[in-house]
């Protein structure tokens, strides 16, 4: 199946993604972390998800979040639409667009950590150093940390 392209300014996609996508990890059975790049917005917001999308040749996969109401732990969620893409050679092509149209803002360190995370994990498929990976995701973390606009306070 051909994708559609996208005709979204490259300037704009990083723009957007340099206040509302996520360059992150999760830890999997196995292959111990599972890099991945996202994005979510409210279900009304949703032309954007599937544009950038379709902007990056349409890897990933869509997914819709439910309303959820206010509980003790969380308040209110509104449906959601989530754009994620975790495959290595998906996530070469966000690299390569990332690196000829850069972030600006403090994410781009954490885009930095995540992107040597990514190249490791590709250079070493299969074989990877757990110790290596570990340190690099703890990497990921602090800068994804580093760059959120707004923290949580304890009081």
């Amino acid at each position: 199946m051909i994708e559609e392209k996208s005709n979204l300014d490259p300037w704009y996609v990083t723009g957007f993604c340099d206040g509302e996508a996520a360059f992150t990890y999760s830890r999997s059975s196995s292959s111990g972390i599972a890099v991945y790049f996202a994005l979510r917005q409210r279900k009304d917001n949703q032309d954007i998800v599937l544009n950038i999308q379709r902007f990056f040749g349409g890897v990933g996969n869509i997914y819709f979040g439910k309303e959820a109401l206010p509980t003790k732990n969380s308040g209110h969620t509104k449906e959601s639409v989530y754009f994620r893409t975790s495959k290595i050679a998906d996530l070469e092509n966000i690299l390569g667009h990332f690196d000829t149209y850069p972030l600006q803002s403090k994410k781009k360190e954490a885009y930095e950590a995540w992107r040597e995370l990514v190249l490791y994990k590709r250079k070493h498929y299969g074989k990877v150093d757990k110790t290596i990976l570990e340190d690099l995701a703890g990497k990921v973390s602090a800068l994804n940390q580093k760059s959120r606009a707004f923290k949580k306070h304890s009081k």
